[in-house]
């Protein structure tokens, strides 16, 4: 590899970055995070079906993006977040705490209609924040 960059998905079929992704040194990897979490906003797509198990294992250093996303007006991908955070790590979860827990019982328009709210609520019981 040439490139961290090289690891972003070029198309939504273009999976050639994922075995390394799957062994990279997290810090590495650190500066592309925000790219690849933007393949998950449509978990139809190859792609983002092998990093919505890949993703997990960053952990931690993926909350600053995942914050990002929830205080987006992409309710879509809010979703998938939120789906997706069932394979993280208890306490990165934690640290996401409040923003689940506004969605859970605070929703916005938007969050109610693609049903963020019962994801959220999934994931307060799931991890018993």
């Amino acid at each position: 590899m040439e490139n961290i960059t090289d690891l972003i998905p070029k198309s939504k079929f273009d999976n050639s970055g994922i075995k390394q992704l799957k062994v990279i040194d997290v810090a590495e990897a650190e500066t592309i995070f925000g790219d690849l979490l933007e393949w998950i906003q449509d978990i139809n797509w190859p792609v983002a079906k092998e990093l919505f198990y890949v993703l997990p294992r960053f952990g931690k250093i993926l909350v600053p993006h995942i914050r990002s996303v929830f205080n987006s007006d992409d309710d879509i991908w809010k979703c998938w977040i939120l789906c997706m955070l069932k394979e993280f790590p208890h306490d990165t979860v934690e640290l996401l705490a409040y923003e689940i827990k506004r969605m859970a019982g605070d929703p916005t328009a938007g969050e109610l209609r693609e049903e963020s709210n019962i994801y959220a609520s999934d994931i307060i019981q799931i991890f018993q924040l």
